[in-house]
């Protein structure tokens, strides 16, 4: 009882298959990582932590030493008088002011624990 010979087609219709599959995962690899590195470099990483939803650590933290009461409150309530609109005016344009001289608005800067006053 004799097996019946292989075709060298078959076999090598094996082999190609198994070497699509591996260079296939190796793509994917090298592009995943590639576009990881970009992500990174680029500081998209940033604005993606800055997100409330986001699971970075240090993005925001709860801890007492980064609580601050520097920051400007607008009443929620009460009457909307010329003075308490002058107030509101002034501290936005100043924030305003502060967000306008960063040199690179997607970078790693406009997150910094200095320019976010904490």
């Amino acid at each position: 009882m004799s097996e019946p010979e292989k075709n060298p087609d078959e076999i090598r219709g094996g082999r190609n298959l198994v070497l699509l599959g591996v260079l296939s995962v190796l793509i994917a690899l090298t592009t995943s990582l590639i576009s990881l590195y970009i992500y990174h470099t680029s500081g998209d990483i940033y604005l993606d932590c800055s997100m409330p939803e986001a699971d970075c650590p240090s993005a925001h933290s709860n801890s007492e030493e980064n609580k601050t009461d520097n920051s400007y409150k607008f009443s929620d309530s009460g009457d909307i008088t010329d003075k308490v609109l002058d107030e509101y005016l002034k501290e936005f344009n100043s924030a305003s002011e502060k967000l306008r001289k960063v040199n690179a608005p997607f970078g790693e800067e406009p997150l910094s624990d200095e320019s976010l006053g904490i």
